[in-house]
């Protein structure tokens, strides 16, 4: 198995943009949760779950959830 930095150098050369930007659009824009990210991605979902961490991704994910759910009440 790859370990997470081949992974991300892997992704940023194939999509040619910063792996937060790509897991941004995915996970955030698309809101798509991680396993699905994982699999349009076509990397382990534990790949994409360190990065969410890493990034600070989860507590923007988060407050999505919370925006969206302040016009359903």
């Amino acid at each position: 198995m790859l370990e997470f930095e081949d992974y991300k150098e892997k992704l940023e050369q194939e999509y040619k943009r910063d792996l937060k930007d790509i897991l941004s659009a995915y996970y955030l824009t698309r809101d798509l949760g991680p396993s699905s990210t994982a699999k349009e991605l076509g990397v382990p979902r534990q790949v994409v779950l360190h990065y969410i961490n890493q990034f600070g991704l989860k507590e923007a994910k988060h407050q999505q959830i919370r925006e969206k759910a302040k016009y359903l009440n």
